[in-house]
């Protein structure tokens, strides 16, 4: 294997293709198997394979180191949520987070704080349960309360005051029956008033009192008269100053008093159980006189005021309890966290037959082969000199020769993979025990030749990682092909500007992306953010860049706001008839060409005074939007050239590639060559009418031999040509490859192989066997010492790998990354299928493909006209008013246009450019040379930890 050094050149930067992975295998004693995670955790380069994945998580190894985790997060959660219901947590608790600093704590250590959280849970738990129950038979207590006031209130009205407005009789709404409103009506004038008011007083009747939710009141009502069948008397009362900070309760429902007067014992008691069943409280303190009562009310007075000083002592308790475990909780909360990160890890390693070690696999990318050794390596190493001080320190009592302690000191491990932190042998014992008194500390590393598909890595920084998650989005690229993503940092941007280009409008985005630019490192360190302003922020580098380009096109053509800039003088000037009167009225001038002037850059902006600019325009940006998706097109054909090569598929090259790229160029080559001729081609000079481009070319098919209107000389023959070439390319599209395939199938069986595809399969086995061989001799080579003496890290050890199986995985075994190898056997029927769709979706797609790009000229059309229009209609009405009256509406107008202006013109068109350019990016342009078949590399990291 070659290692990077000085003389060798730059590591793969893993942006235009994907970076080349390697398949390893960790075998690790238990001891050491939590460590060894944490580390590679840190160095988050590893993309660990689950080797159970046939197990169910009740089956894995750490099943009760993850119970244990999972209770514990729990108590986190409940703690939390106590901490926001009592007000302690001030701002972002994890701002002060040191844990994922320091070293990982032992498990002693884990075991002290399992045992701190559980007192601190069951005794906040038990306060908070004690505040909750106290504020309830507060809450209780004053609605009791209120309950007694508004029933002395009601007893102490005079007949006059009961028929006002507070006190409502019994109503019913919507009643079908006419004999129960008649029955209704009797009711209310069968009572004598002076009886009445006696009665009440002298609580003849008993009444019963309680409280309900308000909304249930007419419901209430409703029962108790279709079910006493009008033998009662009903009056509520809302309570209007209950108190929702004192319930304790963050649903606070409004509630009303209800006052039941009916006969019999069980008619009552059917109210009761109605009331009951509608979550409503009766109250029979209540009855009596107004004496009894008045000393009921003095009674629960004294109560809830004992009620309210334990309920703050207890409140204070539970809030110091609160801040004093609030100190812990982030540190503590982080390492719970990464706990579990590390035993989730862990259940995907498998164990080997002697139960004392653990075997995973992962993909890395193979140039932190060295670094995850050396990581390891002094794990190992560290861990080992820890057990021989904590064995000194333990064995004190022991007296050790000085040859003996020599040896344990100064051992090291016999190569780079075994480590062995200390072994205490017994020379005169032979016993079975051996094992049990060896404490060893083994990590290997183990590189694995393999032919699964490995996951697809490009190495990104702030700047390229919103550029990449616009392909991730479409698909994860295959295994070792083009990375669309490296081209779409400029295309992207540009395609983007092309339909708004506006100076004015892309300064207004400039400074959007500036913005977040500047202020990256405060919203980088807010853990929170809002989805869309998270969006916006993690694409700060597209928008500054979809904000350049929008200024350069812009400058192009001539608009910034829809107003010109007279740069620089024009080529174009007015030709005034000889004796023109001003006062005559408006004429039609005709402005000629400058002799010998041209306008520096970007479209003269006379144009934008002309009656035909508009039309000038549309034929120029549409011609350029053709051109445009020609160029775009064509190199993404071109990434399909590099992907075939690098994969060695001479077979897609001349049966895909060739004959593709020749139709293409025939049809579309040709009308891009002849857009660029007719705009080189004086026709004014020549006195020629210029021929219509879209008629040539498809007269070109429809009448091959007839020209209408003769571009160049020549014409005739050269479109016949072209014709010739695009249609012997449908049939080489269609044939070569199957053809092909199939001869080499034939050959392949000749050779002794089932079909081509094992054949092919076993080239590649034997290619990479030779390689890792290579590496192999070349790792154990005389240099390859490190400057202990020891050797390096190159030392491979197979045997683990080639003897140990991993009955729990079930993970399908892919051949390769799609280009061609990835079936186990070869059937040429499909072939034939796969290439006539490709054949029948190439031809048709160049057609759509390039008319697709028209909506460059469209949107940028749109964009211009109602950036002109929005001016018109607001801020160009201001400029005739003079005075005060003048300045108020230029004000008034232009933050109207202001706010249109970037609402609209900015958020509006430039979201909608923006998912244009995307779609031209992932349909026309990926769509030629993109697989994207693969899956994404998902390194084991504690960075990810959402805590």
């Amino acid at each position: 294997m070659r290692w990077q050094d000085n003389e060798q050149p730059s590591a793969n930067e893993a942006v235009f293709r994907s970076a080349p992975m390697t398949l390893v295998q960790f075998y690790v004693t238990i001891e050491i198997a939590r460590d060894v995670v944490f580390a590679l955790g840190l160095l988050g380069q590893v993309h660990f394979r689950d080797l159970n994945s046939k197990l169910t998580p009740f089956q894995r190894t750490f099943v009760s180191e993850l119970r244990d985790v999972d209770a514990m997060e729990i108590q986190f959660e409940f703690l939390h949520n106590a901490m926001v219901k009592y007000g302690t947590l001030k701002g972002d608790p994890f701002a002060t987070l040191m844990a994922d600093k320091r070293p990982l704590p032992p498990t002693s250590e884990i075991d002290d704080i399992k045992s701190t959280l559980e007192t601190s849970y069951e005794k906040i738990k038990h306060l908070d349960g004690s505040y909750t129950s106290l504020e309830v038979k507060r809450s209780q207590l004053i609605e009791n309360r209120h309950v007694l006031n508004l029933v002395n209130n009601f007893h102490r009205r005079t007949v006059d005051s009961a028929q006002d407005d507070e006190f409502r009789q019994f109503e019913i709404e919507d009643l079908d029956d006419e004999d129960e409103e008649a029955l209704l009506g009797g009711a209310r004038t069968s009572l004598d008033v002076q009886e009445t008011s006696v009665n009440l007083d002298e609580s003849v009747m008993h009444a019963i009192t309680g409280t309900i939710a308000r909304t249930k009141i007419p419901i209430l009502r409703k029962i108790l008269w279709r079910t006493l069948r009008g033998n009662l008397y009903f009056n509520d009362i809302p309570i209007i100053d209950d108190d929702a900070a004192l319930t304790g309760s963050a649903e606070h429902i409004d509630k009303n008093v209800f006052i039941i007067y009916t006969h019999g014992d069980y008619l009552k008691s059917r109210v009761r159980r109605i009331i009951h069943s509608l979550d409503g409280f009766i109250y029979d303190n209540v009855e009596g006189s107004s004496s009894s009562r008045q000393v009921t009310l003095s009674q629960l007075n004294n109560k809830i005021e004992d009620l309210t000083s334990v309920i703050d002592s207890t409140k204070s308790h539970l809030v110091s309890e609160l801040i004093f475990f609030q100190e812990k909780y982030p540190d503590w909360h982080y390492i719970i966290k990464r706990e579990k990160a590390i035993y989730e890890t862990l259940n995907k390693f498998d164990e080997d037959s002697t139960r004392r070690c653990l075997v995973g696999e992962g993909w890395i990318p193979l140039e932190e082969l060295r670094s995850i050794r050396h990581s390891l390596k002094a794990l190992v190493r560290s861990k080992a000199q820890q057990s021989n001080r904590n064995l000194l320190e333990a064995e004190h009592s022991i007296s050790l020769s000085t040859d003996t302690l020599a040896n344990t000191q100064n051992e090291q491990p016999s190569n780079s993979y075994f480590a062995i932190g200390r072994s205490d042998y017994d020379d005169n014992s032979n016993s079975d025990d051996d094992d049990d008194q060896e404490f060893s500390f083994v990590a290997v590393v183990n590189e694995l030749t393999t032919n699964r598909v490995p996951p697809t890595y490009h190495k990104t920084n702030k700047f390229t990682s919103g550029f990449q998650a616009i392909v991730d989005t479409y698909g994860i690229a295959s295994y070792q092909e083009v990375n669309p993503g490296l081209a779409t940092i400029i295309t992207f941007p540009f395609m983007f500007a092309i339909m708004f280009g506006d100076l004015g409008h892309g300064f207004i985005v400039l400074l959007v992306a500036l913005f977040f630019i500047v202020n990256e490192t405060k919203f980088n360190a807010m853990r929170k953010k809002d989805e869309i302003f998270e969006m916006a922020f993690n694409g700060r580098y597209i928008i500054l860049l979809m904000g350049l380009f929008s200024m350069y096109t812009g400058l192009m053509y001539n608009d910034i706001f829809s107003k010109s800039m007279t740069l620089f003088a024009s080529g174009w000037k007015w030709v005034w008839p000889e004796g023109y009167d001003p006062h005559s009225g408006p004429i039609s001038l005709t402005a000629v060409r400058v002799s010998g002037k041209t306008y520096p850059i970007g479209l003269d902006w006379i144009w934008h005074g002309a009656e035909n600019g508009l039309l000038f325009t549309n034929s120029y940006k549409m011609k350029m939007s053709i051109l445009m998706g020609y160029c775009h097109m064509n190199y993404s054909l071109m990434f399909s050239l590099v992907n075939y090569r690098f994969f060695k598929s001479l077979v897609d090259i001349i049966g895909n590639f060739l004959p593709g790229f020749f139709f293409m160029q025939s049809i579309f080559g040709y009308l891009a060559l002849t857009i660029v001729y007719k705009w080189c081609v004086d026709w004014f000079g020549t006195n020629r009418q210029p021929p219509g481009l879209l008629n040539m070319l498809i007269n070109m098919f429809l009448a091959p031999g007839s020209i209408e209107d003769p571009l160049y000389s020549g014409q005739k023959f050269v479109q016949i040509v072209l014709v010739l070439i695009a249609l012997c390319c449908v049939p080489w599209l269609l044939l070569y490859k199957p053809i092909v395939l199939n001869k080499k199938n034939k050959r392949a069986k000749n050779l002794g192989f089932d079909n081509l595809k094992l054949q092919q399969n076993h080239f590649a086995q034997a290619q990479e066997e030779e390689l890792a061989f290579e590496r192999l001799l070349n790792s154990q080579g005389p240099d390859n010492r490190d400057d202990d003496g020891d050797l390096n890290e190159g030392d491979e050890i197979d045997e683990l790998s080639q003897t140990f199986t991993f009955p729990n995985d079930v993970e399908p075994m892919n051949l390769s990354s799609g280009h061609g190898h990835g079936e186990e056997d070869f059937n040429l029927m499909d072939v034939v299928i796969h290439q006539v769709i490709h054949t029948i979706e190439f031809c048709l797609n160049c057609v759509s493909h390039t008319a697709s790009y028209l909506r460059l000229w469209a949107l940028s059309l749109a964009h211009a006209q109602l950036s002109s229009v929005l001016w018109t209609m607001t801020i160009q009405n201001a400029f005739g008013t003079k005075g005060l009256l003048g300045i108020a509406i230029t004000v008034c107008l232009f933050a109207m246009w202001f706010v249109l202006t970037v609402c609209i013109l900015v958020l509006m068109e430039g979201t909608s450019a923006m998912l244009h350019s995307l779609r031209l990016h992932w349909v026309e342009a990926m769509s030629k040379f993109f697989e994207g078949e693969g899956y994404a590399y998902e390194p084991f990291s504690f960075s990810s930890i959402d805590y």
